[in-house]
């Protein structure tokens, strides 16, 4: 915008712009997730904007247009962000799992509770599983009655 500040105040202005942008660039995509990378191009492609234009005003040149095309990452960064991604994924099924854990030891501490309000309750809860495992398997199984649902078969 103004070729005598231009020339007076830097040597080579278009080469120290570009410079200057993949300095900016790099500082930017450095603090950034590649899924930010990916999601947020116009936001960067603004920071990106204003900070080279603050910076090569004293220049005598105006940042117009800044647009983030294509990135490589280098192969050790890429590797650094796959560890990163899995990780956050290894925390979310960690999570998950840990929220089933809970769910189940809720349903486990429920069913304790209905079958202690009732005596006969876990044996009739027995007599049940042994049904299906007989059902399951062709086997014999002995088990022993207890005292308890004799009481309460011959009380009725």
């Amino acid at each position: 915008f103004n070729a005598v500040i231009s020339i007076t105040n830097v040597e080579d202005a278009a080469k120290s712009t570009k410079l200057l942008a993949a300095t900016t660039l790099r500082n930017v995509l450095g603090t950034k997730t590649l899924h930010e990378i990916l999601a947020e191009r116009d936001k960067i492609d603004t920071l990106i904007q204003t900070s080279l234009d603050e910076a090569t005003d004293p220049w005598g040149v105006k940042v117009e247009r800044v647009e983030v095309k294509d990135v490589r990452l280098p192969v050790a960064l890429q590797k650094a962000m796959a560890a990163e991604a899995e990780a956050s994924r290894d925390a979310r099924a960690k999570i998950i799992a840990a929220e089933g854990e809970m769910k189940a030891s809720r349903g486990l501490k429920d069913a304790a509770d209905i079958l202690n309000e009732s005596p006969i309750a876990l044996q009739l809860r027995l007599l049940q599983t042994l049904t299906q495992i007989a059902a399951e398997r062709n086997s014999t199984i002995v088990f022993p009655i207890p005292v308890e649902i004799l009481q309460a078969l011959s009380r009725k």
